[in-house]
């Protein structure tokens, strides 16, 4: 007798955009119950396991994305030359680019590709890249997608899509894009529940310019706060910031009217999010509904944190902090125990591989790895031992104007880092340690040759990262923490940790 093939799990990735951790806007919650995501809280954060040390690789969208759908480095996805155009045009060699990123190397070697190729069907609802041209990248059976676009009356490239055209499509200007992601995608659902299925649903909450649906504009629950998080590094004077980098040092003190835009700014993100949540708790309801929750993941992440006046950045991302790298994860599903956490620390670029290993899929050309053992607690004590002690996270300069009123722009040409942030388990312990050099969008190529400057913060005595205490360290470790983030800079597949 022949033994039946096993059932392909299905698995729905939702994405949000600037959701921050390290400031109460996602999971764990700061406080008990508070939360611009109680269902979710409830479904993934209490159903499943939750990461304790999750990180992006890069922070700002474009490059986290692709980072996100191929498991690799953003040096192993970077055009040649320079973007010319951050938000969308060709670099000096005449490729495609999006902050940085080769567009063909991301939109042909995603895991939809793979997925497809493995027997699966797969859509893309809500926030693709930032900028992209061409039809969908290969391996989509359904595609709504888009860079972002607008709160209401969005606009997405489509294909696939019943009861849509093929090509593109403008909603009504009261049509929020929330809703319509989470509609769209739980429509799909039910079109193709008898197959095993991959469904990326991408809102483009909680990103500027954080405009709430209209059942959501005036809501604000009693117990949430009331103002945005005033941290230690919240509107530090010029004198406790000179020893960071120009883009930090040079930054306003706060006036009255930035700080009354970040705490506005801080209320409509969460209002932004009740419609995440919404489509989160609609979408597993679907599940249940449909008799396939059983055997399905629900994967819940954000493409990077988020600044509120930390370090005197009014808001946006970009930057090497705590705020800005370290992000939330929640996984739900089969063979997953509910209630759970893992300490390993982790990337975006682990994500893709360990949706393919989920799906019992081989992971190619991927450099990350799988976090399954530790969500399902089958790691043996090699695997546990044999894991990265550290994260790698790798940004070039973007550029963008100011935010909140503030004088000078969010960041400058001298914010291009390479950066390791090592656990306490690590021959340095729980520190940051990161290298900037100075460089504009293009022409040219930034290589980390030059370094003009560094900084290192201890995290255990601030986790803030309010002092620079590289000038105090031993040569011999300075050494050591080039020597490494370099080996990083330049690992590829199976050589990086």
């Amino acid at each position: 007798m022949v033994a039946a093939e096993a059932v392909k799990p299905n698995i729905i990735f939702f994405l949000t955009d600037d959701q921050d951790q390290l400031l109460g806007g996602s999971m764990p919650p700061s406080s008990p119950g508070v939360t611009p995501i109680p269902k979710t809280q409830k479904i993934l954060g209490e159903g499943g396991a939750v990461a304790e040390n999750m990180y992006i690789h890069t922070p700002i969208c474009c490059p986290s994305r692709s980072e996100t759908f191929t498991g690799r480095y953003f040096h192993n996805l970077k055009v040649e030359g320079q973007c010319a155009v951050a938000y969308g045009g060709k670099d000096d060699n005449g490729n495609f680019c999006c902050m940085h990123i080769d567009e063909a190397t991301v939109s042909n070697y995603t895991m939809a590709k793979t997925l497809s190729d493995a027997g699966y069907k797969v859509g893309m609802f809500g926030k693709y890249l930032n900028y992209f041209e061409g039809p969908p990248a290969p391996g989509f059976d359904a595609w709504l997608a888009n860079g972002g676009g607008n709160y209401f009356s969005p606009q997405f490239f489509t294909k696939g899509i019943t009861g849509l055209p093929d090509g593109s499509v403008t909603f009504n200007k009261t049509d929020y894009t929330t809703a319509v992601v989470g509609n769209y995608s739980n429509a799909w659902i039910k079109e193709v529940k008898d197959d095993p299925f991959v469904a990326f649903i991408n809102p483009k909450a909680c990103h500027e310019p954080f405009t709430p649906a209209p059942w959501y504009k005036d809501t604000w629950e009693e117990g949430w706060p009331a103002q945005a998080p005033r941290p230690p590094s919240w509107n530090m004077t010029k004198e406790q910031r000179a020893d960071h980098h120009p883009t930090i040092a040079n930054q306003d003190v706060f006036t009255e009217q930035t700080a009354q835009c970040i705490d506005d700014t801080f209320k409509n993100r969460w209002r932004t999010l009740l419609s995440v949540d919404d489509v989160i708790s609609a979408t597993h309801q679907l599940c249940v509904d449909l008799g396939i929750e059983e055997r399905t993941y629900f994967i819940y992440s954000s493409d990077h944190g988020y600044q509120l006046g930390e370090l005197n950045l009014s808001m946006d991302k970009r930057n090497v902090y705590e705020f800005d790298i370290k992000i939330h994860l929640a996984v739900r599903g089969p063979g997953i125990p509910a209630g759970t956490t893992f300490s390993q620390p982790a990337t975006n670029v682990d994500i893709a591989p360990t949706i393919l290993d989920l799906a019992g899929v081989q992971a190619p050309r991927v450099d990350g790895r799988s976090l399954v053992p530790f969500l399902k607690k089958t790691a043996d004590e090699v695997t546990a031992a044999g894991w990265r002690n550290a994260t790698y996270h790798e940004y070039y300069y973007v550029g963008i104007g100011n935010k909140c009123g503030q004088e000078h722009p969010i960041e400058s040409p001298d914010n291009n880092f390479i950066a390791v942030r090592y656990q306490s388990n690590s021959k340095f312990g729980n520190i940051l340690y990161a290298e900037f050099t100075t460089g504009e969008k293009g022409p040219g190529f930034i290589a980390f040759d030059t370094i003009n400057f560094y900084e290192l913060y201890d995290m255990d005595k601030d986790p803030w990262q309010m002092t620079n205490i590289y000038n105090s360290t031993t040569q011999e470790m300075k050494d050591a923490l080039h020597n490494d983030v370099h080996q990083w800079l330049q690992c590829k597949g199976g050589d990086c940790l």
